[in-house]
Order: structure tokens, then C-alpha cells, then sequence
């Protein structure tokens, strides 16, 4: 059964610890996400320039999906945001998946794909906290238990404007919008730590390969321990995404004292081509 890891490129080998002053001094290295044009070339490499008779196309189609060798696109918030109690929005939305519009035109270009659902991964980076004070008796058991700062995830069904409408649905669930959203539910996309004045970096992945029911135990286990819904860990939310759908991704905040305070967050969409 997959586990939630972070993934992309490179990969690089664990190493000890040091100083905190010198790990701070040290960027983060960075991670190349391959182009469509880049996906293209290798393609072309793995299926005719390996051996004189070519590979399979399902075989480099099992080479470049193992590798995880996909393209993608990232949308970013521009810049920090406090959402208050009660002041829901939408955060960013994510391009029409696999769908290029030019700048000086209104037409869309369809990329390159591999089926009618190309979507892969679903990478999402949120650095937030809540209010700093509050929560309770209910948190002793985890650190995101009580939480009423929080994140959801929707998918914009292709041709669809409205945020919250009826042809929007929540990831996984497909639970009608606006019923179950004034306090968090086992849909949401992460919750913030309780009570903590401190940004929290939270790393979130969805892969078509997960399958992890939200009924079991080790799903109550990462939404104790990561503040992730339990609903968004079986993968259908990638594997049902179409061709011109998008990721909206909202911040909400309920009751008096509380709200959410987001400094950075990003949404990596990949798809298989």
C-alpha cells in the first residue's frame, strides 16, 4: 500500500543532521519538473533511439509513468492572505487541465495527453497558521484536532465559472456544496495546527495510485497525525479529473477568535503524456 512521501525530482539520499545554524544557511535544492517539450524528447529517445527496433509504446509508457516523468503546471497565490472568521474564498484555481490559452487569444489549445483522464498527481504546498490561541481539551490527542481553521479542495468541472455552484463538487465525497462546509469534514484538503502563532509548511500529495479508504484505520491515523481529511487519501479525485477540469482551493475560518492566516500556497497539477 503506497504511503504518502513526497515525490519529484531529484532524489536525494538521506544525510545527517547538522548544525541548525549551517541548515539554515543552506537553500533548498531545487527540484526540475519536466516541460511537455521535455517529456516529448525522452519519449521520442525511450521508443527509437534505444535499440534498432524501437520499444513498445507500453513499454515506455511503463518507463516514463514508473519514473513519474509527467508534465505539469503550478499556480501560486500572489501573495499573503488572512481569511476571518466567516470569510471563505477561493485562493487560486489551477489552468483547465491539459488546456493552453495564449495570451493574445481567447481560443484554447489542447496539449499533448494520454486518455480522456490524464491527470496523474495533484501536489498542493500551503504555508499557514491559525489565529495562535485557542482550541481546547479536544486537541491533546493531536495537534490538528479541533482545528477550525482549515482548506478544501473542489474540482471545476470544464465549462463551469462558478466557484461553489451545483456542477462543482468537492474532491472525493462528491457531497453537495454549501451543506457541510461551516465546520470542517472528512473532505478537506488540510487543516491548520491548532493554537499555533508559528507558519506550518504542509506538503500534500495526491497520486492516482492511492487507495486508501477513508473508513479505515490508517486513514483516521493520517488525519490525526498530518490534519489531512480522511476522504482525500483513496485517489479518485486524480483518477476522475477530465480534460478541461480545474483545482479551486478555498480557506475558511468558523467561529469567534478564529482565522486563517496563509502565506504562501501552490498547486502542482501533472498528467500523463
Amino acid at each position: 500500500m503506497r504511503r504518502f512521501l513526497p515525490r519529484g525530482f531529484p532524489r536525494f539520499p538521506p544525510q545527517q543532521a547538522e548544525p541548525e545554524e549551517e541548515q539554515e544557511a543552506k537553500p533548498e535544492p531545487e527540484v526540475f519538473y519536466p516541460g511537455v517539450r521535455d517529456v516529448t524528447e525522452v519519449r521520442g529517445i525511450l521508443r527509437l533511439g534505444l535499440v534498432p527496433e524501437g520499444l513498445p509504446t507500453e513499454i515506455v509508457d511503463l518507463i516514463i509513468d514508473t519514473a513519474e516523468y509527467w508534465p505539469s503546471v503550478e499556480t501560486k497565490l500572489p501573495g499573503p492572505i488572512t481569511v476571518p472568521k466567516d470569510g471563505d474564498r477561493e485562493l487560486v484555481r489551477t489552468p483547465p487541465l491539459c488546456l493552453e490559452t495564449p495570451d493574445d487569444s481567447t481560443s484554447s489549445k489542447t496539449l499533448p495527453h494520454r486518455g480522456q483522464h490524464p491527470c496523474r498527481k495533484i501536489i498542493f504546498d500551503i504555508w499557514s497558521r491559525d489565529q495562535g490561541f485557542g482550541g481546547g481539551s479536544r486537541n491533546q490527542n493531536s495537534k490538528y484536532d479541533g482545528s477550525y481553521s482549515w482548506f478544501d479542495a473542489f474540482i471545476v468541472l470544464a465549462d463551469h465559472k462558478d466557484a461553489e455552484s451545483s456542477d462543482e463538487q468537492p474532491f472525493e465525497a462528491r457531497i453537495k456544496p454549501g451543506e457541510p462546509y461551516f465546520i470542517p469534514t472528512p473532505n478537506r484538503l488540510q487543516s491548520n495546527v491548532v493554537a499555533n502563532g508559528k507558519v506550518v509548511h504542509h506538503h500534500i500529495v495526491w497520486h492516482h495510485e492511492d487507495s486508501i479508504k477513508a473508513d479505515s484505520h490508517e486513514a483516521w491515523e493520517i488525519e490525526l497525525a498530518e490534519g489531512r481529511g480522511r476522504a482525500t487519501l483513496d485517489g479518485s479525485a486524480v483518477r476522475e479529473m477530465k480534460i478541461g477540469d480545474s483545482v479551486s482551493v478555498w480557506a475558511r475560518a468558523r467561529f469567534a477568535g478564529w482565522s486563517n492566516h496563509v502565506e504562501r500556497l501552490t498547486v502542482r497539477v501533472f498528467w500523463s503524456l
